[in-house]
């Protein structure tokens, strides 16, 4: 079954980058970083729910079918193309996926196009620049900065629960939980109790803040736990 609760996660994180002043080059790097921790799920393809959204941002750009760069070696098989509705494009057209034949484009009937995506093959062939990759953490802290920003008290609850989370259990950290905590989670914190979340519903259980601490948490996690739900930043 789909993980919904991390596709709406990223979805609406998506959304949140989008009203972001910053750069579209930027923008495009968290993007493209929010759909490689959706690809770690088991998560649906969901780009077509901001498909706008994404093309507004130069993260994906289309092309018809006669512009891919193997149309002219693989006449058939785009041919072939053009009677499906949605259709992945490998880098080899011809061949069924595999870890050395990897999606490159997308096409889609209704709008009787090809996508390809920020950093993918297809991209990389046509154009220039590629992602900037950011830690979890980085990125983490940099969407709930950016809904702060946005006084967007939602996403700043949601991050700041996947963060604790999937980020100190799913996500294995590189650093100590006292790095992270004095690097990313004292910040985060001071952001969080800003606002009240007394009557705040998580989108979802794995996504809602625990309230104290469990028997399944390690002595460290507990103890974080502890300080993340106290009043103190110290």
């Amino acid at each position: 079954m789909s993980m919904w609760e991390i596709e709406a996660l990223i979805e609406e994180a998506v959304r949140l980058i989008d009203k972001s002043q910053k750069e579209k080059k930027y923008k495009r790097s968290i993007i493209w970083n929010l759909y490689e921790i959706q690809e770690q799920f088991d998560c649906s393809f969901t780009n077509f729910r901001v498909i706008q959204l994404l093309l507004k941002n130069g993260y994906t750009k289309t092309i018809q079918i006669e512009e891919h760069p193997s149309f002219s070696k693989h006449t058939a098989y785009f041919d072939a193309l053009k009677t499906k509705e949605f259709e992945f494009i490998h880098v080899n057209v011809d061949k069924v996926w595999s870890s050395d034949n990897p999606v490159a484009a997308y096409w889609d009937q209704k709008s009787k196009s090809i996508y390809y995506d920020f950093g993918s093959p297809l991209w990389d062939q046509l154009e220039e620049d590629s992602p900037q990759e950011f830690d979890l953490y980085d990125l983490s802290l940099e969407i709930i900065l950016e809904a702060h920003e946005q006084k967007d008290k939602n996403r700043v609850y949601d991050w700041t629960a996947f963060l604790i989370n999937y980020g100190l259990n799913f996500f294995k950290p590189n650093h100590s939980i006292d790095f992270l905590k004095e690097t990313y989670f004292r910040a985060i914190k001071a952001i969080f109790q800003q606002y009240d979340f007394s009557s705040y519903k998580a989108m979802h259980p794995s996504l809602e803040i625990m309230e104290a601490p469990l028997e399944w948490l390690g002595e460290e996690e507990n103890d974080f736990l502890q300080w993340f739900n106290s009043q103190t930043i110290v």
